[in-house]
């Protein structure tokens, strides 16, 4: 079986822990699966050789300004079938499921053209070649750009699963389908993954780990995007003030890196950086933190998943919506939150009795949400054998 992996990549954290998490579950149950991607500047080849990955064959060509691409697939379905997997290559037409973990890509934000690259373009054809496509959970919507509803509307009368993972997300996507019976409401499935912690890591020197975000000044106004930046500020400087040692986690980019650089320029006492390429370490040092405060979603689930007492900024509703998932509204922070707001919500993750009752609520939500992801997985499988 030959499965297409899309939506997912190597630089964000996020979206190679989904890589990570899907490749792990589907090989426990299909252990001769072969999987392939698409070589992309955040996909390269040289990772998928790493990650026992296949190659689909794209060309770029830039001409007098024009980007050209062209599927060149034809010249390795030319070549014996052994010598392509030889080479590491797979064809279009060796492929028998294609899954779709994109974490957030089909919205009025990215657009139409993004849904027809991703899926909406292919789905059709796939469908009539006997491809199973299926959408696994993502956050989805809104849609009110009419080009990209009738993406949308292709998307959903074609894909053989859809998973929206949160409640606004389904609706988003249910309102406007050609057809419902094939869309399901089910949790992020990274919860099902677990992290390594690394070796270099001393969690007597890293204690409250604080995952920045550059979309929180990105998708903000500048009044918003500097509250943002102020409000890391006060956070480390209340939690060295109740004798903890926080510590940047970069999740992603460069630009989540300058925005610890910028942070540590205005603290009294800078803190530690940390540069994980990883995910599963990742995961793993946020497991092995006594508290964590993240503006990433993936950082978000593996507080949640692992029980690890968090505090959340968002700028989409899916933050607000997996903290729902998990019984815990009162972890979102809100960027213009006054002091004595900032200080209550930072005493219930570090402070007795109030640290250990999260820990057991966590437990006890994430026992349930990952019986869900479990349920999805199951539905999976089963459309993908039938």
């Amino acid at each position: 079986m030959v499965i297409e992996l899309r939506g997912v990549e190597f630089v964000n954290k996020g979206a190679e822990l989904m890589l990570h998490a899907i490749i792990d579950k589907v090989r426990q149950e299909f252990p001769d699966a072969i999987f392939v991607m698409e070589a992309t500047a955040r996909a390269p080849r040289n990772k998928h050789l790493e990650n026992n990955i296949y190659s689909k064959s794209w060309l770029n060509l830039q001409r007098k300004r024009k980007k050209v691409t062209f599927d060149k697939s034809f010249i390795y379905n030319l070549l014996p079938a052994g010598k392509r997997r030889n080479a590491r290559y797979i064809s279009e037409k060796e492929i028998d499921v294609v899954l779709d973990g994109s974490g957030f890509a089909f919205g009025d934000q990215w657009g139409a053209k993004k849904a027809g690259t991703r899926l909406a373009d292919q789905v059709r054809a796939w469908t009539a070649q006997g491809k199973k496509v299926i959408m696994l959970p993502q956050a989805l919507g809104p849609f009110t750009d009419p080009e990209l509803v009738a993406k949308m509307k292709t998307i959903t009368q074609y894909a053989d699963l859809i998973f929206a993972r949160d409640k606004i997300s389904h609706d988003y996507i249910t309102t406007l389908a050609t057809k419902t019976d094939n869309i399901r409401l089910k949790p992020d499935f990274t919860n099902l993954i677990k992290g390594a912690v690394p070796a270099n890591f001393k969690p007597e020197n890293s204690e409250v780990a604080i995952i920045p975000n550059s979309k929180m000044i990105e998708t903000a106004d500048k009044k918003d995007g500097q509250a943002y930046m102020t409000l890391l500020q006060r956070l480390i400087t209340m939690i060295q003030k109740a004798g903890k040692k926080p510590f940047f986690l970069i999740h992603e980019s460069q630009s989540d890196g300058q925005i610890a650089d910028n942070t540590n320029m205005a603290l009294e006492k800078k803190i530690p950086i940390i540069h994980e390429d990883n995910p599963l370490y990742v995961k793993g040092i946020i497991g092995a933190s006594q508290a964590v405060i993240t503006s990433r979603f993936h950082g978000l689930v593996s507080c949640l998943s692992q029980a690890v007492p968090c505090l959340s900024t968002g700028w989409s509703h899916k933050y607000e919506m997996l903290l729902q998932d998990y019984d815990y509204p009162e972890a979102l922070l809100d960027v213009h939150s006054d002091d004595e707001t900032l200080q209550q919500k930072i005493d219930i993750i570090l402070q007795e009795p109030s640290r250990s009752q999260i820990t057991k609520k966590l437990k006890k939500e994430g026992k349930k949400q990952k019986q869900l992801s479990e349920a999805m997985w199951q539905e999976v499988f089963n459309k993908i054998r039938g």
